[in-house]
C-alpha cells in the first residue's frame, strides 16, 4: 500500500503487540526499543518522519523524546488514542500530511474525519516491516520481489545487449 503522506503517527502499543507478541523474557522497555529500532529503519529508508505515541504514566504532562525518531508518552489518564485524535484536530488542514497507523477503529475513523490517511498495524507491518520487503531510500517496497530477481540471460539476450552496445558476441 503506497502512501503519499510524508509523516506517520503510530499508535505505539497497538503496533508493538501486533509485531512483537510479548514473551515472558522481554520487558516492555526492551520491546519498545526493538520496535523503535525497526521504525527508525523505516524512517531512514522511506524518508517519512515517524512519531510513535505510547500510553504514558507521567502524572501531569506528556513526555516527548525527540531525536532521530520522536516518541511521546502521554500523561497519566490520557490515552495515546486521545493524544492522536487531539493532535490531528490541532493540525487542521495539515492533518492531511499524516498517515495514522493503528488497528483501532476509533483512531482510524477520527484520522479519516480530520483528513489524515489511516493504515492498520497489519498493513504497516506487511508494507514496511516484513523481512521480505525492505524499502530502499526514497522508494516503496516491491510487492513481487521474485519477479525482479537475477536470472541467467539466454544467448539471444546476451547478443542483443552486445549489439546494442556495439560489441560482438564470440
Amino acid at each position: 500500500m503506497k502512501q503519499n503522506f510524508p509523516e506517520f503517527i503510530i499508535d505505539g502499543y497497538n503496533l508493538m503487540y501486533k509485531l512483537l507478541p510479548n514473551k515472558p523474557k522481554r520487558s516492555l522497555q526492551e520491546m519498545r526499543e526493538q520496535l523503535e529500532a525497526r521504525l527508525l529503519n523505516v524512517q531512514q529508508s522511506s524518508r517519512h518522519k515517524v512519531t510513535v505515541i505510547y500510553d504514558g504514566q507521567h502524572p501531569q504532562r506528556p513526555i516527548r523524546n525527540t531525536g532521530s525518531l520522536e516518541s511521546v508518552f502521554t500523561a497519566s489518564g490520557y490515552s495515546a488514542d486521545e493524544w492522536i485524535v487531539d493532535h490531528l484536530k490541532s493540525l487542521g488542514k495539515n492533518a492531511g500530511m499524516f498517515t495514522v497507523v493503528s488497528s483501532d477503529r476509533f483512531i482510524s475513523s477520527h484520522a479519516k474525519a480530520w483528513g489524515a490517511a489511516a493504515m492498520s498495524s497489519d498493513d504497516f507491518i506487511e508494507t514496511y516491516l516484513s523481512g521480505a520487503e525492505k524499502p530502499t531510500a526514497g522508494r516503496y517496497p516491491v510487492k513481487n520481489p521474485e519477479k525482479y530477481h537475477s536470472r541467467q540471460l539466454s544467448e539471444r539476450e546476451v547478443n542483443h545487449w552486445l549489439t546494442l552496445f556495439g560489441e560482438t558476441g564470440e
